[in-house]
């Protein structure tokens, strides 16, 4: 037979195009043009082969792909072939394939195969749902262990999944076994003072058909909970992601943002009533155990009606959002250290800013909020007021301006994200101190031209984009730098209605975020460690007012928050 064969190949060619299928596909795919990359290990590279290594999060590794792409060398190249075989996403191991091909590799990438990508999955799923030891969970608490256990899975299934991946999880759940709600569990909080307030009662369901409800008085908090198990009441103490200890913690914040005032817990005792009727009595304070004050005598409220804050007490990511923000207000309000209250601050403002940003990247979900607040300026009439009496000269010298901008900006890569910046603001005062230091960026200005993938960079941003389609074919190569500068001017001469909401959110958000960075990253001294107050601490003992007064704005209003979609 096989002799025939070799005698007869043309007969037998049909066989090989019939059994072509029967094997995996492979997959070529050329550029429609050629991207240009540079010949040599970039000094960064480490960096950039850790990020590509990040199985939490493939945005991070096509982040890496990308940069590992411009730089044709040994590491880059075994850290794209790496990806490409391994990775569990097929777009990034498309994107490795594409940027290995476009260097000229003989690359072959293969169809994602069919079935489950990791065959373990179900067996994963049940293993977080049974880390709950019989705990009821809300479904955000489910993902954000699930995340912290197996970040590999929760990125690939996250990936796949996308708009369906919450279904997909409480799917898998419903096939978990389940038990009859056998224990009621009732938490009073006890303080040292009557507080005059109205008693509040909430009643809160969610999918799990849980009842639990929470009763505010004037010198006491009840909680009154029923769940599928026994719980270890040790854990609603001490656990964070007890799911009563975070009713324990909304009550408090919910109590103090009412009674606008400090008062000290006297005891908290916790109940459970087994189904025979047996109850079990745990307490603090107690031999091992004292209650540490969330307050002290320095906190006289927030200006933030209780009214606003119900949603507090919501099951969903709206809840979370609101409990996490006001813990860091109402901690901020007993900070007399004015660089350990920026940090509280900021954390209240980050945890607000990541939940309208909706999973975006901090660079993106800051733009979002900002847009937000500028479009919806009327919500923020304090901080507009004292935005108002914030000057040029404010500015100038109460902002490191060059430090900042040559910081955000400090590449000729970064040149087209620096117009957009400029490009986002009108107000004169913001403008001026922008033309002050130009000349920073002058030289890269006038070259602009010359930068790879300069139209690409322009057409991400539409405020821009028309910039360089007036002027890529210009004989004059300033011509760019020459609108920017005109732009400026314009805006410099002239003051913008309603502007001021600008210096809030520069301030505030652009500001703000740069010197968190830099004392995050231990840039700058521990701010405590001083022998007098320096500028810096003035500084931001400025900041704190506008910022606290934008917060405290923005929880009013969170009824009105959007997301990103």
């Amino acid at each position: 037979m096989n002799e025939y064969v070799n005698k007869h190949p043309a007969k037998y060619c049909w066989v090989f195009v019939l059994l072509l299928p029967l094997s995996s596909l492979i997959i070529e795919k050329a550029y429609m043009t050629k991207k240009t990359y540079t010949i040599g290990k970039p000094d960064n590279v480490d960096k950039y082969i850790n990020l590509s290594q990040d199985k939490s999060d493939y945005k991070s590794r096509l982040e890496a792909i990308e940069f590992l792409s411009q730089y044709k060398c040994y590491e880059c190249k075994k850290e794209l072939y790496r990806l490409m075989k391994t990775d569990k996403i097929f777009e990034v191991k498309e994107a490795a394939f594409r940027a290995l091909q476009n260097w000229g590799e003989p690359v072959k990438l293969y169809k994602k195969k069919k079935g489950k990508t990791i065959k373990s999955i179900n067996d994963k799923l049940l293993v977080i749902h049974n880390s709950f030891n019989g705990d009821s969970y809300e479904l955000t608490d489910f993902k954000a262990r699930l995340k912290g256990t197996y970040p590999e899975v929760y990125d690939v299934y996250s990936y796949e999944k996308r708009n369906k991946f919450d279904t997909f999880l409480l799917n898998s759940i419903k096939t978990f076994p389940k038990t009859k709600i056998e224990h009621n569990y009732s938490i009073k909080i006890e303080f040292d003072k009557t507080i005059d307030i109205q008693p509040r009662n909430f009643i809160i369901n969610d999918q799990r058909k849980t009842h639990d409800v929470i009763i505010l008085d004037k010198n006491s908090i009840l909680i009154n909970c029923n769940r599928e198990a026994k719980i270890n009441l040790h854990n609603i103490i001490f656990n964070e992601t007890n799911i009563i200890h975070n009713l324990i913690i909304k009550s408090l914040i919910f109590y103090y943002i009412d009674i606008a005032t400090s008062n000290f817990i006297k005891q908290i005792s916790i109940l459970r009533f087994k189904p025979n009727g047996e109850n079990i009595l745990y307490s603090i304070p107690n031999r091992n155990i004292s209650i540490e004050q969330i307050l002290t005598n320095h906190y006289n409220g927030l200006g933030i009606e209780a009214n606003n804050i119900e949603d507090i007490f919501d099951v969903g990511e709206k809840g979370k959002t609101l409990q996490l923000a006001l813990t860091y207000l109402l901690k901020s309000k007993i900070s007399l250290e004015p660089s350990v209250r920026f940090g509280k601050l900021w954390q209240s403002l980050n945890a607000i800013y990541k939940y309208m940003g909706n999973g975006q990247n901090e660079n993106s979900s800051q733009i979002f909020i900002r847009k937000f607040i500028i479009d919806n300026c009327s919500f923020f009439p304090n901080s507009t007021n004292i935005a108002k009496h914030i000057s040029y000269n404010d500015l100038k010298h109460k902002i490191r301006f060059a430090e900042l901008l040559q910081n955000d900006y400090d590449t000729r890569e970064k040149i087209v994200s620096y117009i957009s910046f400029i490009y986002r603001h009108t107000n004169d005062a913001i403008c001026r101190n922008i033309l002050d230091n130009i000349s920073y960026f002058e030289s890269t200005l006038k070259n602009i031209l010359t930068i790879n993938q300069i139209e690409a960079k322009f057409n991400k941003d539409a405020n821009i984009k028309n910039i360089y389609q007036t002027h890529k074919n210009s004989h004059d190569n300033e011509a760019i730098f020459k609108t920017v500068i005109e732009y400026l001017k314009s805006k410099a001469k002239l003051q913008t209605l309603n502007s001021e909401i600008e210096i809030v959110t520069f301030i505030c958000l652009k500001y703000s975020y740069y010197l968190r960075n830099k004392i995050f990253h231990a840039e700058k001294n521990d701010l405590t460690f001083r022998f007098a107050t320096n500028n810096l601490i003035f500084e931001i003992d400025w900041i704190n007012n506008l910022m606290e007064t934008l917060i405290v704005e923005l929880i009013s209003i969170n009824k009105q928050w959007i997301r990103f979609i």
